[in-house]
């Protein structure tokens, strides 16, 4: 039996196996699509786009940029909030309003309660983070619905609420200070300024503590567990990793917290109008409530007075939020400087 002597292959021969998968990838490789099924696709994408933001578009005009337009409107004009404005007072009203001493008072109080609240409620709120973002802490679930829980009260129901616990005749604040033998008679908190405020501050940090909590978790938890195990290493406690690491590397996050924490306490009204009521006298208004009782407190309606001390406000509490471009700015300069 002789064997077929082998030989080159030739021109013609079919290609070896190894060269086949090649080309038949290169044939399978998808072409560009041509220019027209492109511009359909994109024409598609826009009309998604502009179904998805039509209806945030109609809300926005008519409930932020329509009432923002008119409030400004209507402050130049002694308007009583029937029929339509024709009195054009110009500036007046706003020369008024800078001579009105309730308006300063109601300012003063805004101030006071924010300031109070924010400096209470993040700290509190930090500490109980960094107990509860800790990975021995045990019904971490249960925890946060505990201190998230009071948040979804609504702040007309936690005012009666805390009206009839408060109360200086039967609430159970005068029955438990009488039971210890802390005092003999009745204690009215809402006799008085200071004690008044004191308690719409702590009702205040006692309702929004939660939602603080999870603001501050959340930061917390973006901090590189590396740096903490490079601190173990050297040595540093407990409190040289909050205030060498926790504090700087969360401080952009800190400075966006406490903005919102001071702008969400200048728009106190619920809890003012259920407990207080802007008294004793007028010594706990606050500028939401004196715009209320301007423009719907008596007749005749101050609407055009009422818009200008809103417009005041917001111009007020504008410059307050822009303010935090430049600290959180500082701040992001800070982290970077930990390679983070």
């Amino acid at each position: 039996m002789t064997l077929a002597p082998t030989g080159p292959r030739p021109p013609d021969a079919a290609p070896t196996t190894a060269a086949r998968p090649r080309r038949a990838a290169f044939r399978s490789r998808p072409g560009r699509p041509p220019e027209g099924n492109r511009e359909r696709a994109r024409g598609r994408d826009r009309l998604w786009v502009a179904a998805f933001l039509g209806p945030f578009l109609l809300l926005y005009l008519g409930f932020t940029l329509w009432p923002l337009i008119a409030t400004v409107y209507y402050s130049f004009f002694e308007w009583s909030g029937t029929g339509p404005p024709e009195q054009f007072v110009g500036g007046d009203n706003y020369s008024r309003l800078l001579g009105d001493p309730l308006f300063w008072q109601a300012v003063v109080n805004t101030l006071l309660f924010a300031i109070g609240t924010t400096l209470i409620k993040l700290p509190l709120s930090l500490l109980a983070a960094l107990v509860m973002t800790r990975k021995w802490l045990r019904a971490k679930k249960a925890l946060r619905t505990v201190f998230f829980a009071p948040l979804i009260i609504p702040v007309a129901m936690a005012g009666l609420v805390f009206t009839y616990l408060l109360n200086p005749s039967n609430g159970a604040l005068n029955s438990a200070l009488h039971g210890l033998g802390l005092t003999d008679g009745t204690t009215d908190v809402f006799a008085n300024r200071w004690t008044a405020l004191l308690a719409l501050i702590l009702i205040s940090v006692w309702q929004v503590f939660g939602q603080y909590m999870i603001y501050w978790m959340a930061a917390l938890q973006n901090v590189p567990d590396e740096l903490y195990e490079a601190a173990a290493l050297d040595g540093a406690s407990e409190w040289q990793k909050l205030t060498r690491i926790t504090l700087p590397m969360i401080r952009p996050v800190a400075v966006v917290i406490v903005m919102l924490a001071l702008v969400n306490a200048m728009h106190v009204f619920g809890l003012v109008v259920t407990l207080t009521g802007g008294g004793p006298g007028t010594s706990t208004y606050v500028v939401s409530y004196f715009i209320y009782r301007q423009a719907f407190g008596s007749l005749p309606f101050a609407y055009g007075y009422a818009s200008a001390a809103a417009l005041l406000f917001s111009v007020m509490a504008f410059v307050l939020v822009t303010s935090q471009g430049l600290f959180v700015r500082r701040a992001q300069r800070l982290r970077k400087e930990y390679g983070v």
